[in-house]
């Protein structure tokens, strides 16, 4: 089988703080992103990031990157408030 299914479009990732010689790359993948790292080609990780909605920008990949509705929000801050009145019930009883 000479025919290749699928290319992938590897893009280098900079690298501070690190040895010159550690190169990080990544691909978009259904899914996420595969990411490689390593200092030579027979000495490479490679990882699978998952990153459905692909938000990462390539320079971090922290929960305050990610967008969420207001809704979604507030959704959880009223779930959490059920939860600390079914702990005071709780302890009402006892």
């Amino acid at each position: 089988m000479t025919e290749t299914a699928f290319a992938l479009q590897w893009e280098k990732l900079a690298n501070e703080g690190a040895d010159a010689t550690l190169v990080t790359e990544r691909a978009r993948v259904f899914g996420g992103w595969l990411v490689r790292v390593g200092t030579a080609a027979n000495a490479m990780s490679l990882a699978f990031v998952p990153d459905g909605e692909g938000r990462w920008d390539g320079e971090d990949f922290g929960e305050d990157d990610y967008e969420y509705d207001e809704d979604e929000e507030e959704e959880e801050g009223e779930d959490e408030e059920e939860e600390e009145d079914e702990e005071y019930e709780e302890e009402d009883k006892a």
